[in-house]
């Protein structure tokens, strides 16, 4: 079946009529990946998003309107009776210009009208999928076709996510200079990780900048003061902005780093030539063994 698509993405420039028949509804993520669904958490409740749709079938042309709509169901050919109908497109529009845009208001998905159970941001733990659908109803005249038939659209789904991850868990503060690395587990929703600091004994938390989860599973807090012990506590973001509870506290204390050549002075190595002795020669390979191992 020839069909219709709608593509979200950042901007228009993506919206390109091609040879191909068939293209996606979705999301455009990266410039080259494309997904079919758009998370959203309690923070979009009361925002918007830009959908652009794609009309992709070359050498024909629609005789109806496309209409568009939001459902928590199945999208069908046609809107229900609970759904929320966008603007219809008029077929001149879709045979000129071939893309358009319109606009999603979250608080209007059907499943968080008001006086339904389940409203935008009403509940701390809520998920919820709403589908966005485009259908065509076409003739013979209109398509080429053996049999009048509805040319349908691939859904957007919306996933409205309010479930936060887990608090991460601390598993090593590693001391460096002026600085602490701070190892950690993170449960595979979460996003992003945001670090918070202080000194041991103070009140306040300093929040520093939210690092991208990438394959790590390891930060830096530097800007930090040797000598000094520290708390330190990490939160999770997921891909919906939902935060989790704080971890538990761990703490660690920056020291200076002298690196290899001060080490080797302080177990008495020599720069005047108390290497070629056995005693000068002894520190060195103690030193050169630990620091591979380190190193490791």
């Amino acid at each position: 079946m020839r069909s219709l698509a709608l593509l979200l993405v950042a901007s228009s420039a993506f919206a390109q009529t091609t040879a191909t028949t068939t293209v996606t509804f979705g999301i455009r993520e990266t410039p080259t990946a494309t997904s079919d669904q758009l998370v959203i958490g309690a923070s979009s409740c009361g925002t918007s998003r830009i959908v652009y749709w794609l009309w992709n079938q070359l050498g024909t042309q629609p005789c109806n309107n496309m209409r568009i709509w939001a459902t928590s169901g199945s999208c069908g050919n046609e809107p229900a009776a609970a759904d929320f109908e966008y603007a219809a497109v008029n077929p001149l529009i879709i045979t000129s210009t071939r893309a358009g845009s319109f606009t999603v208001n979250i608080d209007e998905l059907p499943g968080f009208k008001e006086g339904t159970t389940t409203p935008c941001g009403g509940a701390s733990t809520l998920t919820l999928e709403h589908k966005i659908c485009a259908a065509v109803p076409a003739s013979l005249q209109c398509f080429g076709l053996q049999t009048p038939q509805t040319v349908t659209a691939s859904a957007l789904r919306v996933i409205y996510d309010a479930q936060p991850p887990n608090a991460p868990i601390i598993s090593e503060v590693l001391a460096q200079d002026k600085a602490l690395k701070v190892a950690f587990s993170v449960s595979s929703d979460t996003a992003q990780v945001v670090p918070f600091v202080r000194p041991q004994g103070a009140t306040d938390f300093s929040q520093r900048s939210t690092v991208s989860l990438g394959a790590g599973r390891e930060l830096v807090i530097d800007g930090l003061l040797n000598g000094t012990t520290y708390d330190v506590k990490l939160r999770a973001i997921d891909g919906a902005g939902n935060e989790s509870a704080d971890s538990e506290l761990d703490s660690g204390t920056p020291r200076r780093t002298v690196g290899f050549w001060g080490t080797y002075r302080a177990a008495g190595g020599t720069d005047t030539g108390g290497c070629s002795t056995g005693a000068g020669l002894a520190p060195l390979l103690a030193l050169s063994w630990f620091f591979r191992r380190r190193s490791r």
